[in-house]
C-alpha cells in the first residue's frame, strides 16, 4: 500500500494533469480573477446549472433540487481514505466554525457540505451516515454507480480510479482533492485546489457569496 504522502502526491499529480486544462478553460470564460485572489482558488461563474443528476444517501435521494437555495461545498472521495478525505472534512468543519464565530456584518451565508463517495461498492448508506456523523451530523453523504456519478464528475472535471484489480475488499482509490463551491442556483462558482486553508477559504467564500 502506498504511504500517505505518496498517495497524496499521486492524487494531486493526476488531478492536475487530467483536470488542469479543463479548469483553465472554464476560468478563462469567467474573465480575469479579482485583485487579491489567492492562488488555490479558481472562480468559474458558470451561467448554466450543473447537469441533472440523482445520487443516494442515508437521507434518501439527492439531486439538483437539493442544491437549490443553498451554498454547497462538494468533495469527492471515499470513507476508507487514509488522509485526504478526513482532512478535507475536518477543514469544512473548521470553515463553518470560523464563519459562525466571525462577527462581521453582514454575516456570510450558511452552507451545506456534500461528500460524494466514488466507492459505492464499499460505502453503504449506513457507513456513509456514520462517517458523516463522525465529522458533523449536518454533512450530507451520497454516492451512486459510475453511470450515476458521471454527470457530476464530467461537469466538474473530477478524476477517480479504484485500484481494485487484485483485491475487491482492500484497495485504495485515487481521486481529485479539490473542493467545489456550488451556488444557490446550482451552478459551479469556484474550485478550491489543495492545499486548502480554512482561513483563506472563509475569506474567499464570504467575498464570493456576498458580492
Amino acid at each position: 500500500m502506498k504511504s500517505g504522502l505518496g498517495q497524496w502526491l499521486l492524487v494531486i499529480g493526476l488531478s492536475l494533469v487530467l483536470a488542469g486544462s479543463y479548469l483553465t478553460w472554464r476560468s478563462l470564460r469567467a474573465g480575469p480573477a479579482p485583485a487579491g485572489e489567492v492562488s488555490n482558488i479558481t472562480e468559474i461563474r458558470d451561467d448554466a446549472p450543473l447537469p441533472a443528476f440523482v445520487l443516494r444517501g442515508p437521507r434518501g435521494k439527492f439531486g439538483n433540487a437539493d442544491l437549490a437555495g443553498h451554498w454547497s461545498f462538494m468533495f469527492f472521495g471515499y470513507t476508507q481514505c487514509p488522509d485526504v478525505c478526513p482532512t478535507a472534512l475536518a477543514l469544512m468543519k473548521e470553515l463553518g466554525a470560523r464563519l459562525a464565530a466571525n462577527a462581521a456584518v453582514p454575516p456570510a451565508p450558511t452552507f451545506q457540505v456534500v461528500f460524494v463517495s466514488v466507492d459505492p461498492h464499499r460505502d453503504t448508506m449506513q457507513l456513509l451516515g456514520e462517517y458523516m456523523a463522525a465529522f458533523d451530523p449536518s454533512f450530507v453523504g451520497v454516492s451512486g454507480t459510475d453511470a450515476e456519478l458521471l454527470p457530476l464528475t464530467r461537469a466538474l472535471g473530477v478524476y477517480y480510479r479504484r485500484n481494485d484489480g487484485t483485491d475487491a475488499r482492500h484497495y485504495t482509490v485515487d481521486h481529485s482533492a479539490a473542493i467545489y463551491l456550488i451556488d444557490p442556483r446550482g451552478r459551479l462558482a469556484a474550485v478550491f485546489s489543495p492545499p486548502q486553508e480554512a482561513s483563506k477559504m472563509a475569506a474567499d467564500f464570504r467575498r464570493i457569496a456576498l458580492r
